[in-house]
């Protein structure tokens, strides 16, 4: 953790090195946010083969906990990235719910519903 008490998350990719994972290692905290595919975010139909190789290779440079995120939208993608990432990052879903009920007046409780279906079995 840094002098203001802030952690220093940084984002790796299956196009990232050995040589980039090991300098990540060395400086990040908190966790590793591990981006799942090359691309853009947002919702996709399966999680990329890439993201278990690249929580692997994180794995052998750092004991922080390893974050999977990009393009995972629903609860088959979650259970399948929580066999092998400590914790699984849902943005691109969590934001279009809150478009899709802006102007709900329940809307907190029920983008607290979405995540919590995301991880019920």
């Amino acid at each position: 953790m840094s002098a203001n008490e802030l952690d220093v998350i940084f984002l790796v990719a299956p196009t990232s090195t050995d040589t980039r994972l090991k300098l990540i290692a060395a400086h990040a905290s908190g966790f590793i946010y591990a981006v799942s595919r090359a691309g853009i975010t947002g919702e996709r139909s399966t999680v990329s083969a890439e993201a278990e190789k690249l929580v692997n290779r994180v794995r052998q440079f750092s004991r922080l906990p390893v974050a999977v995120g990009f393009g995972i939208s629903n609860k088959s993608q979650v259970a399948d990235v929580q066999r092998y990432a400590d914790a699984v990052v849902v943005g691109s879903a969590i934001v279009a719910e809150i478009e899709r009920l802006e102007a709900a007046p329940d809307l907190v409780k029920r983008v607290g519903r979405l995540a919590r279906d995301l991880i019920s079995s």
